[in-house]
């Protein structure tokens, strides 16, 4: 067993956050920002905080900062949240010490996406790839980051996942953040009482339950963290009408911050007005501007949103 279960053999589903990286208006890291986001994830039950994800814009971030940011949520965070870490990199170097700083600074897991400039092209060579990063830190849980929108490699996560838990003997389980539903119902067959299957796409977690999913990780839950987990409440109740209501807001909501600057500015700006305000993303990526943080706050509240995450 690799220790990073979160699923139940009830009807629950754990959702953790990918949280965002907080910055200053000069677009410094804002550290003490941190201890809120960790009292918001605290207050409505988040199972854990993953970090400098896509979410947290770890490919923007030095080195340097990315340490610094996860030394502090490990402590905003002790005995309280788990903490992930996200340790990938387009360099297995940069990424093994990553990993290997993870492991010394007491986080729960790492996890890491493929390497995304110079790709690997065969299961066999990604599963190199993260048995390298694994290695650096060979107390934690491993948990591939199936992304392929975003780093290019289309390999199937069901065969990564047969391949690496043969060969990494951290291998945790993968985060899936795919709209393939065949490649994720065939992950979550294989995965059994063995290894985590992180449901990773905010829209398709009340049908990922039905098919049997007991964990998610999304950025969503930085802002809609208490509608989601109100959604699955619903459902484990056998209340699926609710709860298809909940995850059709939770759409229409993703969809209209979508428009300002894409999901990720456009998620950080809804949690300035619903939860922790983290600044605005770093560039190359264009946040919205006052005008229209309050077009989206005029849309959200029309959809009745804002009244229904606390």
């Amino acid at each position: 067993m690799t220790g990073l279960r979160y699923s139940t053999h009830g009807r629950d589903m754990a959702l953790l956050t990918a949280v965002f990286t907080p910055f200053t208006a000069a677009g410094e890291l804002d550290l003490d920002t941190v201890a809120k986001q960790a009292d918001d994830l605290v207050a409505w039950g988040s199972a854990a905080a993953y970090v400098g994800g896509t979410a947290g814009e770890g490919a923007s971030l030095s080195t340097e900062e990315r340490r610094a940011l996860v030394e502090r949520w490990c402590e905003v965070a002790a005995g309280r949240l788990d903490v992930i870490v996200h340790v990938g990199h387009s360099s297995l170097v940069e990424a093994r010490g990553l990993a290997a700083h993870a492991e010394s600074v007491g986080v729960k897991a790492i996890s890491a996406v493929a390497p995304y400039f110079h790709r690997p092209d065969t299961v066999d060579a990604l599963v190199d790839s993260c048995a390298a990063i694994a290695d650096a830190a060979p107390t934690l849980p491993f948990t591939y980051y199936h992304i392929p929108s975003m780093t290019g490699v289309s390999l199937r996560a069901s065969d990564v996942l047969l391949a690496a838990r043969e060969r990494i003997p951290t291998f945790a389980g993968v985060k899936f953040a795919h709209n393939d539903m065949v490649d994720l119902q065939r992950c979550l067959h294989l995965a059994g009482d063995e290894h985590e299957v992180f449901v990773g796409v905010a829209k398709l977690v009340l049908a990922a339950w039905q098919w049997g999913a007991r964990a998610a990780i999304g950025s969503v839950y930085n802002f809609a963290g208490p509608l989601f987990r109100r959604m699955l409440d619903h459902a484990a109740r056998d209340e699926l009408a609710d709860a298809r209501e909940c995850q059709l807001l939770a759409q229409q909501v993703i969809d209209a911050a979508a428009w300002y600057g894409g999901e990720l500015a456009g998620f950080k700006a809804l949690g300035s007005l619903s939860g922790v305000d983290c600044g605005r993303c770093r560039p190359p990526l264009v946040s919205p501007d006052p005008e229209q943080v309050a077009a989206l706050h005029a849309e959200v509240t029309a959809l009745g949103f804002l009244g229904r995450v606390r």
